[in-house]
């Protein structure tokens, strides 16, 4: 890779993985973009539009480094994945995707590029691997360790059942009973129910 994108790289990721980061790009074919922060996904892949086309990798660019890493490499699985079954009848996170995104991690799992707390969570995620890693709370309180966020962050679970919050979004909920990793929360500013992650940052209410 380039000089100057190699330190794009030791921007956005652990420095001591940001050789492997280069060469897993280099030996795919695909666009890479950091966007701006998106509540819904922290990244996505999307194979080509048209026939000659490239696929392209996003990444949410306020992701801390070990964020990013673990989301870069869940998407590098989906291209892997699209690369040998094209758009075949594939679950999107299904055995497939599992193991190419548990052989990609591998070579990345030492004390060299994460915290041993992040290792440790990160190798007990790979033994249930889930859609996402989002969706793994034991995984995501070790990485929000890593955030750049203030002290005072209020989330979802902290608040008492009934307790009424804030999204950034701006809508109003109150907060419901707990579905797995999410609460089942109703929206005051539409009359609508939503599952929201009991790691979602919240402005609590009066």
């Amino acid at each position: 890779m380039k000089p100057e994108e190699l330190e794009l790289l030791k921007r956005y990721f652990p420095e001591a993985a940001v050789t492997m980061v280069g060469e897993m790009f280099i030996q795919r074919r695909f666009k890479l973009h950091f966007k701006r922060p998106r509540s819904s996904k922290l990244g996505d892949f999307r194979p080509p539009r048209t026939k000659n086309g490239i696929c392209s990798i996003t990444l949410n660019l306020d992701l801390n480094p070990y964020q990013m890493l673990i989301t870069y490499v869940h998407e590098v699985a989906h291209y892997d994945v699209y690369q040998q079954y094209g758009s075949r009848s594939v679950q999107p996170h299904g055995q497939e995707w599992q193991t190419s995104f548990s052989t990609l991690l591998h070579p990345f799992l030492t004390e060299t590029i994460f915290p041993k707390e992040v290792l440790n969570a990160l190798q007990k995620h790979l033994h249930h691997i889930k859609a996402s890693s989002t969706t793994d709370l034991n995984l995501q309180r070790v990485l929000h360790k890593y955030d750049k966020q203030p002290d005072n962050v209020t989330t979802v679970e902290s608040l008492p059942n009934g307790a009424r919050f804030v999204l950034k979004s701006g809508l109003v909920f109150q907060k419901g009973e707990k579905q797995r990793t999410r609460y089942k929360c109703f929206c005051e500013s539409n009359g609508r129910w939503y599952f929201v992650s009991a790691l979602a940052e919240v402005k609590p209410l009066q």
